[in-house]
C-alpha cells in the first residue's frame, strides 16, 4: 500500500460499497461557462473527498492534478476556487506559472467576462443568492470584503523576487503569515528541479528553480490551512525522487492515452514525405482549404489553422516569405499540374492525399486560387518569431484563433508555442527545413506540441455540438475535421525518435497508410440471370413513438447477461504476448442483488433520473427502473469464472464492476435504439444488383505499440468455389469454418436446386424485427432457386460470447418460417424467407444448426 498513488487509494475507497463519493455542489456547475465533463467531475469529487477528511490540513494541503494537455485543467482550477471559497472560507489565491503568455491567458480565463475563454458564468458568479466578484490584486487586503475572491496572477520568478527582495506594495512573508492562502501552480513540473537534482551539480537555471521550489514550500508552511494545488500534464513518475514526492499528492490522474481513447481529442495522423519546403507548404494549405470546404458543404463553421514549425528563426522568416510568394504566383495552369500529379500519385482510396486531390479535380481552380490568395496573406499569417510578436494585439490574435472575426489562418514559429497555448482549430503542423539532425529533446518538444494540437474542435453538426469524436466508425469525408495531420520527413532515425517521444507522452498516432482487403463479385455471377433479375427481400419500416418504448427489451437490452470475471492480464513491456493465467472455467448464475445496481447507478451520470427520463418516458421513478420486471428487476448474470471459484468467493468490488460493465452496455443500447424505425411484416424486393456489389475493408496501419486487432481477418481465395459469389472471402475464423460447412453440403444442395449461391452480406442487407426496433445485418444469405420457387435463407455464425445477448436475432430468424402475417411483395407467390439457427463452433450448437439446415433445405 505504501507505493500506491493517492488517486488509486481514493478510487478504491469510492469503489467500496460503504464509502459514498461526495457530489460536486450545484453552485460549482451553475457558475461555470461550460458543463463539466465526466472526468472533470470525478477529479473534483476526489479533491473534495480529501478536503472533507479530518486530517486534511496535515495530509492533503498539497495536491496535484495530473491531467492531459487539452483536458480542461483550468476549468478544474476554476472549480476548486469556487469550492474553497464557499466551503473553506478561502479568499486569497495566488496563481503562478513560469510564463508571461500563460498569465495573460489565465487573466482572460478567470477575470475577463468579455473573453470567449472566460470560464465562469457570463452573468456573474452567484453563491447562496450573493453576487461574488473576482478582484485581481498585487497584495491582499487586510480587511477583505466577504463576497470577493482576491486573485494575484504572477510568474514564479516574480513571486520569488517579491518575497526574497521586499519592496513597497509587494508581498512579504510577514504580511502573509496570518492570512489564509491558496497557491495555484500551473505547468507545475517547472518547480521540481530541486527534487530532481539527484545529487549532481545544478546548473544556473536549475539552481534558480530550486529556490522557486523553496519559496513555494515556505509559503505553504506559513499557515496550517494554506493549500498548494498543482496542475500539470507533464510529470515523470519514473524518476524515483519525483515518485516519492508526489505519490501521496496526485489526487487525480487522467493521462493523454485515456483522453484520446475516450474520444476527446482529434485523431493524430503522421504524413511522412521527402519534399521541398515549397511543395510541402503548398500541399498543407491545399489540405487546410479542403478541410474548410468539406466543413462548408456540411454547414459547419470552421476556420482551420496551420502551424509551420522550424528549428531556427531565419528559416522561419524565409519560409514565411516563400509561402506568400508561392500563393501569389499561383495560376490555373500551375495549380492544375500540382493537382494532376498528386491525383496520379496517390491512389489509395482512404489516404487523405487521395481524397484531397480527387476533390480538387472536380473544383473550378480559378475559384480555389482566389480563395487561397484571400486566405493566405501577410494579414492572415502570424509570425511568432517577430520582435513585435509579444505585443498585446498579437497575443490577442493568438489566443482567439477560433473566433469568427479572427483572420489568422497560418502561424510560423520556432519554439514559443509549446506551453500554455490554447487553440482548438489547429489541424496541421508542418515541419520545414529539416536538415538539422533531430535530437530526443527536439522530438520530445514536438510530441508536446502535437499533444496540444490534438485538442478536439467541438463543431456543431446537424444541430448537435459534440465534444468528442463522432466519425471514427463511419465512412465519411468529415473525418478530416476530427484529425490533426503532422507533416514531417520520411527519415528513419527521426521517426524512431519521434515515436519514442510520442509513446512516452502517451500520444496514439496513425499513419496515412492502410491495408485494403478487397472482395470482388465474380464476372460469371454478374452475368447470371440471378444477379440481373434476382431480388433481395427486406422488410418495410415505419416510424416509432415514445409509446413503443415501455420495457428494456424495446431498446434491445437483455436482462439475461453473459459476462466473464475480469482477471489480471500479464504483458511484458515491449512484447505483445499476453497471458491471463486462467485455466478451466465454469458458468455461475447470479440473480443480481439490488444493492449493487443502486451503487452502480449512483456512479453513472447517464442514469441520473433527470437525464435518464428523456430516454425512457415510460419510467415513473428510479425505484421502478431498479425493481420492475420490465426494467432491471430480475436481472440475471451468467458469470464465467475459474473452475475453483464460486459466487461467494467474489469481493463486493468485483461484483460491482460487473454491474457497472452491464450498465455501460445498457446505456449504449438505450442511446442507440431510442426512437428508431419499427419493422413491419411486409417484405419487398430490391434488385440484387443494387444490394450486392464489390466491397472492401480498410484497416489503418496503427502504431503496433499502442494498438493491434483482437480478431484476425482471413483472406480466403474463393475463385474455384463457383457457389460463392465473391472472388475471396474476408472473414474471421468462425466465419471461415461456416464456409467450410456450406462447402460440405453444396453438392447435395445442387441436386435439389437449380441455382445455389452463398452471398457475404457486407453491411448492405438489413432486416428489422417485426413490431420492434431492433435490426441487424445477417452475415450471409443463401440464395436457392428451384424450378418454380426461390428461397432466401438468412444465416448467422455467432461466437459463444454473443450467444445470449443476440438470442433475439435467432428467434427473429426462426420466426420467419412460421409467421403467417409475413407478406412478400413479389411478382409471384413462390418466394420464401427462411431463417436457420445460429452456426457455432460449439459441438452441440453446431449439431443443432446442421439438423435445422438439413430439415429446412434438404
Amino acid at each position: 500500500m505504501s507505493n500506491e498513488i493517492l488517486h488509486k487509494r481514493i478510487e478504491a475507497q469510492f469503489n467500496s460499497l460503504f464509502e459514498e463519493p461526495p457530489e460536486v455542489p450545484d453552485y460549482i456547475q451553475n457558475n461555470l461557462s461550460h458543463p463539466l465533463r465526466g472526468y472533470q467531475s470525478q477529479s473534483l469529487k476526489q479533491f473534495i473527498y480529501t478536503q472533507e477528511l479530518d486530517n486534511a490540513d496535515l495530509s492533503f494541503n498539497h495536491l496535484l492534478f495530473h491531467m492531459a494537455t487539452g483536458s480542461g485543467k483550468t476549468l478544474v482550477l476554476a472549480s476548486t476556487i469556487l469550492y474553497l471559497f464557499k466551503e473553506h472560507n478561502q479568499q486569497n489565491f495566488i496563481f503562478f506559472v513560469n510564463s508571461d503568455a500563460i498569465i495573460k491567458k489565465t487573466y482572460d480565463n478567470l477575470t475577463n467576462e468579455s473573453s470567449s475563454k472566460y470560464l465562469f458564468r457570463k452573468e456573474g458568479i452567484v453563491i447562496d443568492g450573493q453576487r461574488i466578484s473576482i478582484q485581481v490584486v498585487d497584495v491582499f487586503p487586510a480587511s477583505p470584503d466577504s463576497n470577493t475572491i482576491y486573485l494575484k496572477l504572477t510568474t514564479i520568478q516574480k513571486l520569488h523576487m517579491d518575497l526574497t527582495e521586499p519592496k513597497e506594495n509587494a508581498l512579504t512573508y510577514e504580511s502573509l503569515e496570518n492570512m489564509r492562502l491558496v497557491l495555484l501552480a500551473d505547468e507545475a513540473h517547472h518547480i521540481n528541479a530541486w527534487t530532481r537534482r539527484d545529487k549532481r551539480k545544478l546548473n544556473t537555471k536549475e539552481y534558480e528553480e530550486r529556490t522557486w521550489e523553496n519559496t513555494v514550500n515556505t509559503l505553504l508552511q506559513l499557515n496550517p490551512v494554506n493549500r498548494l494545488l498543482e496542475y500539470t500534464a507533464t510529470i515523470n513518475l519514473n524518476q524515483d525522487v519525483l515518485f516519492e514526492k508526489y505519490k501521496d499528492k496526485i489526487v487525480y490522474q487522467y493521462d493523454l492515452r485515456r483522453f484520446m481513447n475516450d474520444g476527446y481529442s482529434k485523431n493524430v495522423v503522421l504524413l511522412r514525405a521527402d519534399e521541398s519546403d515549397e511543395n510541402k507548404m503548398l500541399n498543407a494549405i491545399l489540405l487546410s482549404q479542403y478541410r474548410k470546404y468539406i466543413a462548408q458543404e456540411n454547414d459547419i463553421t470552421l476556420k482551420p489553422i496551420i502551424m509551420f514549425k522550424s528549428n531556427r528563426k531565419a528559416i522561419s522568416f524565409s519560409a514565411n516569405e516563400k509561402l506568400l510568394n508561392t500563393v501569389q504566383g499561383l495560376n490555373v495552369d500551375s495549380l492544375s499540374r500540382v493537382i494532376s500529379l498528386g491525383h496520379a500519385t496517390y491512389k489509395h482510396e482512404n489516404s487523405i492525399w487521395s481524397k484531397m486531390f480527387e476533390y480538387y479535380t472536380n473544383q473550378p481552380l480559378s475559384e480555389v486560387i482566389r480563395d487561397l490568395q484571400w486566405d493566405f496573406t501577410e494579414e492572415t499569417i502570424l509570425n511568432a518569431n517577430d520582435q513585435a510578436f509579444l505585443s498585446e494585439d498579437n497575443a490577442l490574435l493568438l489566443n482567439t484563433l477560433e473566433e469568427d472575426n479572427n483572420p489568422i489562418r497560418a502561424i510560423f514559429a520556432v519554439a514559443k508555442l509549446n506551453e500554455g497555448w490554447d487553440v482548438l482549430n489547429l489541424f496541421d503542423i508542418v515541419r520545414i527545413s529539416e536538415g538539422m539532425k533531430p535530437t530526443k529533446t527536439t522530438t520530445d518538444s514536438e510530441a508536446q506540441l502535437i499533444g496540444r494540437g490534438a485538442r478536439y474542435y467541438p463543431f456543431e453538426y446537424q444541430e448537435n455540438r459534440s465534444y468528442t469524436r463522432r466519425f471514427d466508425l463511419v465512412q465519411t469525408d468529415l473525418k478530416v475535421i476530427e484529425s490533426l495531420h503532422y507533416h514531417t520527413i520520411n527519415e528513419n532515425a527521426y521517426i524512431k525518435n519521434l515515436e519514442k517521444s510520442l509513446e512516452s507522452a502517451s500520444i496514439q498516432v496513425k499513419e496515412d497508410e492502410y491495408d485494403r482487403l478487397e472482395a470482388k463479385l465474380k464476372p460469371a455471377f454478374k452475368k447470371s440471370t440471378v444477379f440481373k433479375n434476382g431480388k433481395i427481400y427486406i422488410n418495410k419500416l415505419e416510424k416509432t413513438t415514445a409509446d413503443d418504448y415501455r420495457t428494456l427489451s424495446h431498446y434491445n437490452v437483455t436482462t439475461d447477461y453473459e459476462i466473464s470475471l475480469e482477471t489480471t492480464v500479464e504483458q511484458h513491456y515491449g512484447k505483445r504476448m499476453e497471458q491471463t493465467g486462467v485455466g478451466q472455467t465454469h458458468e455461475v448464475t447470479w440473480p443480481v442483488d439490488r444493492i449493487y445496481i443502486r451503487k452502480a447507478i449512483q456512479r453513472k451520470p447517464f442514469f441520473h433520473f433527470s437525464n435518464f427520463k428523456s430516454y425512457i418516458p415510460a419510467l415513473s421513478s428510479m425505484k421502478d427502473f431498479i425493481e420492475s420486471s420490465d426494467f432491471l428487476g430480475g436481472s440475471t448474470f451468467h458469470v464465467t469464472m475459474p473452475l475453483e471459484l464460486e459466487l461467494h468467493h467474489l469481493s463486493p468490488l468485483s461484483k460491482l464492476k460487473m454491474v457497472e460493465k452491464y450498465l455501460d452496455y445498457v446505456e449504449k443500447k438505450i442511446k442507440a435504439n431510442y426512437m428508431k424505425e419499427r419493422g413491419t411484416p411486409v417484405f419487398e424486393g430490391v434488385a440484387m444488383s443494387e444490394m450486392i456489389n464489390d466491397y472492401y475493408i480498410e484497416l489503418n496501419k496503427v502504431n503496433a505499440k499502442v494498438s493491434h486487432m483482437s480478431e484476425t481477418l482471413l483472406k480466403r481465395n474463393m475463385r474455384d468455389n463457383h457457389w460463392y459469389v465473391y472472388d475471396r472471402a474476408i472473414v474471421n475464423s468462425l466465419e471461415s469454418s461456416f464456409i467450410d460447412f456450406i462447402n460440405d453440403y453444396v453438392e447435395e444442395l445442387k441436386e435439389k436446386y437449380k441455382e445455389v449461391y452463398l452471398i457475404r452480406n457486407e453491411r448492405k442487407v438489413k432486416i428489422v424485427e417485426i413490431n420492434g426496433t431492433r435490426g441487424f445485418m445477417p452475415d450471409f444469405l443463401l440464395y436457392l432457386q428451384g424450378e418454380d420457387y426461390t428461397y432466401q435463407v438468412f444465416l448467422e455464425p455467432k461466437g459463444g460470447h454473443l450467444q445470449l445477448e443476440d438470442r433475439w436475432k435467432e428467434d427473429f430468424l426462426l420466426s420467419l418460417n412460421e409467421d403467417n402475417k409475413i407478406e412478400i411483395l413479389s411478382e409471384n407467390e413462390d418466394v420464401r424467407l427462411l431463417g436457420i439457427k445460429f452456426y457455432s463452433n460449439d459441438n452441440e450448437q453446431k449439431q443443432d444448426f446442421r439438423q435445422d439446415f438439413k430439415n429446412k433445405l434438404l
